[in-house]
């Protein structure tokens, strides 16, 4: 007795996913999207360190005096920079940089300014604050906006060359419902989205592509086989997804144990981070097993459909014409 053949569940996928990035939409054009600062934009703090002054103290201290006031950093770094000196001289000193996000008026800044310098105990000429420039953001912007589209082209190149030009397209749909879905469930769940988040974005659809890439394999071995030839093209997925799914899921679990560690560093902008991984994990986990996969099936089953249609629409023609020279031979014998 057959057993009924496992499907992908192609139809319930696209619902969903088509459902969540509805959704989204509706409340992307209400609340809009909550932007960290190296997307939207914020405010810079530069204080100049001593020399034997560390980023950790510094940045311990400021962090205390943000917090009274409702700001939190989003992002610090330490960079060399001029300083004016005495009789108009210029002098390289280590600058510590914090961005952080929010509107501030100019009586804030001047009490925090007042009041970071009295922590740190230094001038509070060595202490400012001021708005962070479109520029900056543009370039972030316009970083990122190129790094999607370098690794869409790889992708879809290496699948064209390695496979055939359906699995080419493949890894572009899976890549960008990855990155449209998880930008999707960011919206819904209003979690900051930052150049670090998108990032970790990058890394997990590069293991999204890896595992396909596995998958892959796994199916092209399939199709040389001679006795799997009459096997529907769903199940030999299947199977070959089955082999490498144990490996992914370990990785998975890898980094999720990895991530859950970082909530208990205290840093709210580590556990921000630590949050968009999570979404960015379990949406690049429902991308390689479900959307990929059953992407390429669908494609393939296309192209077999189409095959059959001009098979059948060449037998229906040479069909015909048989029948005419067939005629036209009786007809001349009759004439004779």
């Amino acid at each position: 007795m057959k057993t009924k053949m496992k499907k992908y569940p192609i139809l319930i996928t696209t619902i969903i996913s088509c459902l969540t990035i509805i959704v989204s939409l509706f409340i992307l054009g209400f609340f809009g999207l909550k932007l960290g600062v190296s997307l939207g934009g914020g405010q810079q703090l530069e204080v100049v360190m001593a020399d034997d002054g560390t980023r950790a103290s510094y940045t311990s201290k400021i962090d205390t005096v943000m917090d009274k006031y409702g700001y939190s950093i989003d992002t610090s770094f330490v960079e060399d920079k001029f300083v004016a000196g005495e009789e108009n001289t210029q002098f390289s000193r280590k600058c510590l940089v914090i961005q952080f996000t929010g509107d501030i008026d100019e009586e804030t800044i001047s009490k925090i300014e007042s009041e970071i310098a009295q922590s740190l105990e230094i001038s509070e000429n060595y202490v400012t604050i001021g708005a962070i420039t479109s520029s900056v953001v543009a370039k972030n912007a316009l970083f990122l906006g190129l790094s999607l589209v370098i690794v869409a082209v790889c992708f879809f190149v290496f699948g064209w060359i390695r496979y055939d030009i359906f699995a080419g397209l493949s890894f572009i749909i899976a890549y960008l419902h990855n990155i449209i879905l998880y930008l999707s469930v960011i919206i819904l769940t209003r979690i900051e989205l930052s150049l670090t988040s998108l990032s970790a974005v990058l890394f997990l659809s590069l293991i999204m592509s890896l595992v396909l890439v596995n998958i892959y394999e796994k199916f092209r071995l399939a199709n040389k086989q001679q006795d799997t030839d009459k096997t529907p093209i769903q199940e030999k997925m299947l199977q070959s997804e089955k082999s490498v799914i144990k490996p992914f899921l370990i990785i998975c679990v890898a980094i999720l144990i990895f991530v859950l560690c970082l909530f208990f560093i205290p840093s709210l902008r580590i556990r921000i981070v630590a949050l968009n991984i999570i979404v960015a994990l379990i949406v690049t986990l429902y991308t390689s097993l479900l959307i990929g996969p059953s992407s390429y099936v669908a494609l393939l089953e296309i192209r077999e459909m189409n095959r059959k249609a001009i098979m059948s629409r060449n037998d229906t023609v040479n069909k015909a014409i048989k029948k005419k020279i067939k005629r036209s031979k009786e007809l001349k014998a009759g004439e004779k």
